[in-house]
């Protein structure tokens, strides 16, 4: 069964179809590149599948329990938080679930089924391990980051929550041909489905 499943997708921006009855479906493991003109609705398709944005019809569908992660053309971070924090904020969901356990709001027991489900006690933990392994300086301010470094934190940002596919826009923007080596290597290694 497929991860990911698009069907009879449409989509148009006022009179100009973009998807036109489009269809797509991702294996497990699988790599997909996206190869297209600029304005040919690449971005925009990224962001479907990663459930960022919708359809005008079509159908998708995604397996359940699926964990996906988006990063962006030109990522949006905070130019004050350093790169630890930067990184962190991709655990928003389950570091949320620990202040609702540490606080005593809510089912005590069923947020920490979801929290362990997760490994979310060790979130500190995979922050760090991301940041050493994309070669971040943890303590570095985002604003004083160069395109290409800004571009490994979003990076990070995506790869500390496990996804079981990584959604790349554009991944090889504001990079050296060192760093394209670089991430050719860390994409060769992931275990997950990418396009």
């Amino acid at each position: 069964m497929a991860l990911i499943t698009l069907s009879e997708a449409q989509l148009a921006f006022g009179h100009v179809p973009l998807l036109d009855r489009a269809q797509f479906a991702l294996e497990s493991q699988e790599r997909v590149g996206l190869i297209g003109r600029n304005g040919a609705g690449k971005s925009t398709l990224l962001k479907i599948l990663a459930g960022l944005e919708r359809l005008d019809d079509g159908t998708l569908q995604l397996q359940q329990g699926l964990r996906v992660a988006y990063v962006a053309q030109e990522p949006s971070l905070d130019a004050d938080a350093s790169i630890f924090d930067s990184v962190k904020t991709g655990l928003a969901p389950v570091l949320d679930l620990i202040h609702r356990y540490t606080h005593g709001e809510g089912d005590l027991d069923a947020l920490q089924a979801r929290i362990e489900a997760q490994d979310g006690w060790n979130w500190e933990q995979r922050v760090n391990e991301t940041v050493h392994r994309l070669r971040l300086d943890p303590g570095a301010l985002v604003g004083t980051l160069s395109g290409g470094t800004r571009k490994r934190v979003a990076l990070a940002q995506a790869l500390v929550t496990r996804p079981d596919v990584l959604f790349l826009d554009e991944p090889t923007n504001h990079l050296d041909l060192d760093a394209i080596e670089w991430l050719e290597g860390l994409l060769l290694d992931f275990r997950g489905s990418g396009v």
